[in-house]
């Protein structure tokens, strides 16, 4: 599917009840973000940095990758067996594949997603983006007054 406007999705997802031990496997979250582009068909710009962190109070790990078209950046918190991880990107991807390999490989027990279109007023077909954007303006104003 070609979007026709919009700089592209946006998807949230936070995992709870997720396995701590893999939460806490800063290699395992390295391969995520390694993999998970190609097999999204994204363009890998630079290798994930990954950073682990407290020994002391709530340990876990951070991640991300930077992708040709945008970024997926991986926070897990281990003590509360929860992560969260977004994917950004400028085209369309598979939501459903990416959301199954991620609950598989974390062990999430139950997640909620949030997707959203960023750049609405990113035109990639000018006068089409700006009818549509147009005539949601003029329904929202008929709405309001």
């Amino acid at each position: 599917m070609v979007e026709l406007f919009g700089f592209g999705p946006h998807l949230m997802v936070d995992g709870y009840d997720a396995n701590p031990e893999r939460l806490r496997d800063a290699e395992l979250v390295r391969r995520v973000l390694d993999e998970l582009p190609e097999e999204m068909e994204m363009t890998k710009v630079l290798p994930p940095f990954v950073y682990s962190y407290g020994s002391g109070g709530e340990d876990g790990v951070t991640g991300v990758v930077i992708i040709a078209e945008s970024h997926i950046a991986i926070h897990t918190f281990p003590k509360k067996r929860f992560l969260s991880i977004d994917i950004f990107s400028c085209k369309a991807f598979d939501m459903a594949k990416a959301l199954k390999k991620l609950a598989e490989v974390f062990e999430i027990g139950r997640y909620e997603t949030y997707m959203i279109q960023r750049g609405k007023e990113f035109p990639k077909d000018p006068e089409l983006a700006r009818a549509i954007v147009l005539g949601e303006r003029e329904y929202l104003e008929a709405r309001a007054g």
